[in-house]
């Protein structure tokens, strides 16, 4: 069943040219064959190995932007999700670029598509009181986002 066209495909979109920027190259290019691994698959694998060092490094980032860099990974990583509740909002995505925001955990795969619609009730980023989080800087599935 197709999801509904909603804001949070622009959060997807937006994750896919974070990574576009990271990676120096389009995610997906039909002209070079299979030749090269989707990118962002390819950073989430890097991710979960503990070596999203190796994302940026691979990238050609200069040491002074990679911290930058980082960042910029990890809330692409967030912007993919697969279920749109699972997607941080774009305040939410631009504090979180700015560093006005604190990236508190890491997202579920964003590539494995569970049979259920039924999203975590939770999702991975912190917010501030102001779009109504819970006590621990949550935004709850049941809040607006």
């Amino acid at each position: 069943m197709p999801l509904p066209v909603t804001h949070k495909c622009d959060v997807y979109s937006f994750g896919m040219v974070l990574f576009e920027i990271l990676g120096r190259r389009r995610n997906l290019d039909v002209r070079r064959g299979e030749g090269r691994e989707w990118y962002p698959r390819w950073a989430w694998q890097k991710h979960e190995q503990g070596d999203l060092e190796g994302v940026i490094s691979d990238s050609g980032v200069e040491s002074k932007y990679r911290d930058k860099a980082r960042t910029m990974c990890r809330v692409a990583l967030l912007c993919v999700q697969h279920h749109p509740e699972s997607r941080p909002s774009m305040n939410s995505v631009v504090r979180m670029l700015e560093e006005e925001e604190e990236i508190i955990a890491m997202p579920s795969d964003p590539f494995r598509y569970p049979s259920s619609s039924s999203a975590s009730s939770q999702t991975p980023w912190s917010l501030g009181a102001a779009e109504g989080s819970n006590s621990r800087g949550i935004l709850t599935g049941s809040s607006r986002s």
